[in-house]
């Protein structure tokens, strides 16, 4: 279970994931050691992971989402051969008409062309339906764990 200040810590990786365990702790009025033990444990159970995000469409690249329609296989193993391709950055499970959601990025038009076809080999891809970006207005972030929205859970992390 979290806690007030494993939200903090990450609402302040959140602003700035460069940000020192020292300031952290400062801040959170607890020890380095305090904060650099939540942030491994966070780490660990896979609820936070400090990483730099660049907006792709500025860089000259194309930014893509699938929405996958499986049949005969399970979401699960489609979203599994997936994780392996290397344009794509993101996959879920998702609810509605579609069974998998994805995020790639791919350095040019012929690149989308390659890895469509990658993903129609796919055992049980039925239907992809692909949406290119062409501006981005708010990179992907948890902003919503910040001002009250979504820190209420009691839920216990995956792990």
């Amino acid at each position: 279970m979290f806690d007030d200040t494993d939200r903090a810590i990450i609402a302040m990786l959140g602003r700035d994931g460069r940000r020192t365990f020292t300031s952290m702790a400062a801040e959170l009025e607890v020890s380095e050691a305090t904060v650099r033990g939540r942030v491994a444990k966070l780490q660990e159970l896979q609820a936070l992971r400090i990483v730099a995000l660049c907006n792709p469409i500025t860089l000259g690249h194309q930014s893509l989402r699938l929405m996958i329609e499986v049949r005969d296989h399970t979401p699960r193993s489609v979203a599994v051969a997936l994780t392996s391709m290397p344009p794509i950055n993101h996959v879920a499970l998702c609810t509605g008409s579609r069974d998998v959601y994805a995020e790639g990025t791919c350095r040019d038009i012929s690149q989308v062309r390659v890895l469509l076809d990658d993903v129609r080999r796919i055992p049980g891809v039925a239907t992809i339906d692909l949406y290119l970006l062409t501006e981005l207005f708010k990179d992907y972030s948890w902003v919503g764990l910040r001002g009250g929205v979504g820190q209420g859970s009691t839920a216990s992390p995956p792990g």
